[in-house]
C-alpha cells in the first residue's frame, strides 16, 4: 500500500512540475517580450543617481550565475513515521502540515543571543533541523525565526517552511512549531538571473530607497512564485539590505528574474542579536 501511495504521489509531483514549466516559460516569453520595451537605465546613471541622493554602497555585481526554479511539496507530519524523541510529546495541526512540540524537561541552550546555537539545537534535537536556518530572535518574546533553505539559501517568509522556538526565563527551550517543505526539486532548465545593480535600480526606480541611507548588502535566496494546496514554486529572490539615516535597517526584496518587487504579507521586522 505504500509502495502504491509513493507512486501516485510522484506521479501528481511529475504532473504538476510539467504543468509549472510550460506556465513558467510562457511567463518568460511575456516578460521578455515587455523587456526589450523597456530602456533600462545604464550603469552610469544608476552610480549618479544614487550618488545624487547620497546612498552608500561598497560595490555592485554586474553579473551573476543563472540560477532555477525550485518545486516542493508540502510535508505531512505523520506520527507513525516520525523519529521517536523520549523528551518531546508532539501534536500534529492543521491536515498534518504543522508540527507541535513540547519538551517534557526543558532543554538548556547555551546562548540565546548566539545564531550557532539555536542551529545547533535544530539540528540536535528536531527532525531534519539542519535543513533550517536563523532569521530572527525576539529576545522580548523569547523565540527564535528560523527560515527553511533550498541550496542553503533562504526560503524568505514562508509560513510552509518556518521554525519557532520558544524559551523559559532560564533559557530553556520549552517547545517549537514547525512546517517544511518536501521532496525540493531545481527545475530541469536554469534561468538568467538579475544582476545587484539591476536589483538597486528596480528598487530606486519605485522610490523605495530613500536618500541618505546605506546598501549593506544583497543576497540570493528563494520566494514563493506559484502556490498550490500541496506543493509551491519558488523563484530566485533578491535580499537587500538597507541601513537608513536613522541607524536603523530595513529589507527588501526583488524577483531576481523578473525585476519584480517583493512585498511580504505581515511581515515582521527582523531583530538583530545584541
Amino acid at each position: 500500500m505504500e509502495h502504491l501511495d509513493w507512486n501516485k504521489t510522484k506521479t501528481i509531483f511529475i504532473i504538476v512540475f510539467s504543468i509549472l514549466n510550460v506556465f513558467l516559460y510562457t511567463l518568460y516569453l511575456n516578460r521578455h517580450t515587455e523587456s526589450k520595451e523597456i530602456e533600462p537605465l545604464s550603469e552610469a546613471s544608476v552610480s549618479d543617481r544614487l550618488q545624487a541622493d547620497n546612498i552608500q554602497y561598497e560595490s555592485l555585481d554586474s553579473t551573476v550565475e543563472p540560477e532555477s526554479y525550485v518545486a516542493g511539496n508540502v510535508r505531512i507530519f505523520k506520527s507513525e513515521t516520525m523519529e521517536p524523541r523520549e523528551n518531546q510529546t508532539f501534536e500534529i495541526i492543521e491536515e498534518g502540515s504543522k508540527l507541535l512540540a513540547t519538551f517534557k524537561t526543558p532543554v538548556a541552550i547555551p546562548n540565546v543571543k548566539d545564531v550557532a546555537s539555536f542551529e545547533d539545537f535544530a539540528v540536535k534535537n528536531i527532525d531534519n533541523g539542519s535543513v533550517y536556518k536563523l532569521w530572527k530572535i525576539d529576545k522580548e518574546a523569547r523565540k527564535a525565526v528560523l527560515f527553511q533553505t533550498v541550496k542553503n539559501r533562504f526560503i524568505y517568509y514562508n509560513s510552509g517552511g518556518t521554525l519557532t522556538m520558544y524559551w523559559n526565563e532560564e533559557s530553556e527551550i520549552i517547545r517549537y512549531e514547525q512546517t517544511q517543505f518536501a521532496e525540493l526539486e531545481d527545475f530541469p532548465e536554469t534561468v538568467d538571473l538579475l544582476p545587484e545593480e539591476d536589483a538597486v535600480s528596480a528598487l530606486y526606480g519605485q522610490r523605495i530607497l530613500q536618500p541618505n541611507s546605506t546598501i549593506l548588502d544583497l543576497t540570493l535566496g528563494f520566494s514563493t512564485l506559484v502556490q498550490f494546496t500541496e506543493s509551491q514554486v519558488f523563484a530566485p529572490t533578491w535580499r537587500v539590505r538597507v541601513e537608513l539615516e536613522d541607524g536603523s535597517e530595513e529589507d527588501y526584496f526583488v524577483n531576481a528574474v523578473e525585476g519584480k518587487i517583493i512585498e511580504f504579507e505581515n511581515e515582521p521586522k527582523e531583530l538583530e542579536e545584541e
